[in-house]
């Protein structure tokens, strides 16, 4: 019998029963999750590149808006959708926004429709939990290059939960003491009650990056209303740009902070500082922007694009 810790998946393997599921009539939504930097797009992208004889098509297929992800899920059948950055789609802080509902509810409308839906989130736990329970697979990026893949429980009869959080939780926890007691020691995500192989896979090539950046960069910035990108400002600056123009509020920067990987207590405490050492005598809070009067359009999350890296 083979051990499931030997199990190991190939990029076509893994596409091809992506591919089958879908043919076979059933929703086929990935989640893909991993630090800043170790290739969560990398990844999607050779996933969805597998089906462009089938119409994959980036320009299209590649999204980075809620708005454009709800109209291209309403619209496809046997389709793609690739919502890079799924934080600004689905992370759990939104669940009472209305685009947060509309989005639950295409998803899960539109299961008939058999797409191919593909989500880059930090942390799979901070999807709503409504949406991650329509995942059926979690792909765990554990270095870039070598990734985990987790497959929910659908025999259970006792639990509401297919990801069976808390005992795999519980797994987490043992083995993060046994490394710490021998550092020498790796972490065996076979023991996870989810876990159903490993995956290798590398870079994009020159070209398709290219491509996937330029698209990335127009899209992102068109979703968030920003056009063209100011003059280069480290991150800090731009949030404070940002904030002592008007055009920052509480939700924006915690949602920044958290695609960043930066804490909202330090960077508070940051623009606080350069507030004072500019003799300014309000806090950040209240430059926050208030909320939207009536009968005035403005988009939510207008400047997040300004804080974030240049490409």
């Amino acid at each position: 019998m083979v051990s499931k810790a030997s199990v190991i998946w190939s990029l076509k393997e893994l596409a091809h029963c992506i591919r089958q599921r879908q043919i076979n009539k059933y929703d086929a939504n990935i989640g893909v999750s991993g630090n800043r930097g170790d290739g969560k797009s990398t990844l999607l992208f050779k996933i969805f590149n597998s089906f462009k004889n089938f119409g994959f098509d980036p320009e299209k297929h590649q999204q980075y808006s809620r708005d454009e992800i709800v109209k291209l899920l309403a619209n496809e059948k046997f389709g793609f959708c690739w919502d890079d950055e799924a934080i600004n789609s689905g992370y759990k802080r939104d669940f009472q926004a209305k685009g947060q509902k509309e989005m639950i509810k295409i998803i899960t409308n539109y299961r008939d429709s058999f797409n191919i839906i593909g989500s880059a989130i930090p942390f799979f736990y901070s999807l709503d939990k409504d949406l991650r329970e329509l995942i059926y697979m979690h792909i765990h990026i554990i270095e870039r290059g070598i990734a985990v893949i987790l497959i929910p429980l659908e025999t259970s009869i006792h639990t509401t939960d297919p990801w069976d959080t808390k005992n795999n939780i519980k797994i987490e926890l043992q083995e993060n003491t046994r490394i710490k007691k021998n550092p020498r020691s790796r972490f065996r995500y076979n023991r996870f009650t989810t876990f159903a192989g490993y995956l290798y896979f590398g870079p994009m090539t020159d070209k398709q990056e290219k491509r996937y950046l330029e698209i990335k960069k127009r899209k992102r910035s068109r979703a968030f209303g920003i056009e063209d990108v100011e003059e280069k400002l480290d991150w800090n600056q731009k949030v404070y740009k940002s904030l002592k123009d008007g055009r920052l509020d509480r939700e924006t920067l915690q949602t920044m902070c958290l695609m960043e990987g930066k804490k909202y207590s330090a960077v508070a405490t940051m623009m606080n500082s350069m507030l004072t050492d500019e003799g300014e005598e309000r806090t950040m809070t209240q430059f926050f922007k208030g909320p939207k009067k009536n009968g005035y359009h403005n988009k939510d999350k207008d400047d997040i694009n300004e804080l974030l890296p240049l490409l």
